[in-house]
């Protein structure tokens, strides 16, 4: 059986940033991302929440407060002993080009990253 790595069709970036995680009607909370793709991310967490849970999820890259964050709408798809990794189901259209440099930028392969960037992530923007 492969592992979780092996399926994966989109580089990940190892990262280490903020973020608010609004589950679906419920209050946001804060959570750290611990690595990041153009399909989805894997958050480092206490709370859990069940896989197939809606959020809303807005990344917090920048390092100035006039920065706009990334902001995505997901789904959980797996649980784990301190975090959960969700799957994008769309991105805001002013995130996605953030969210490309963000990839790019922590990738182990700059050069696969930016290729897999010119194939979109597979998710729908939104305004």
């Amino acid at each position: 059986m492969k592992s979780h790595d092996n399926r994966r069709n989109y580089s990940r970036s190892r990262v280490s940033v903020g973020a608010t995680l609004t589950p679906e009607g419920e209050e946001p909370f804060g959570v750290e991302v611990a690595d990041l793709s153009m399909t989805g991310v894997f958050l480092r967490c206490t709370a859990g929440l069940p896989v197939g849970c809606k959020c809303t999820i807005s990344i917090l890259f920048g390092h100035f407060m006039h920065e706009l964050p990334i902001v995505a709408t997901a789904r959980v798809v797996r649980v784990v002993d301190g975090g959960m990794a969700l799957r994008f189901d769309s991105v805001r259209l002013e995130s996605s080009v953030e969210l490309q440099q963000l990839v790019v930028e922590h990738a182990d392969d700059p050069e696969q990253a930016r290729l897999e960037c010119s194939k979109g992530g597979g998710w729908i923007f939104r305004p």
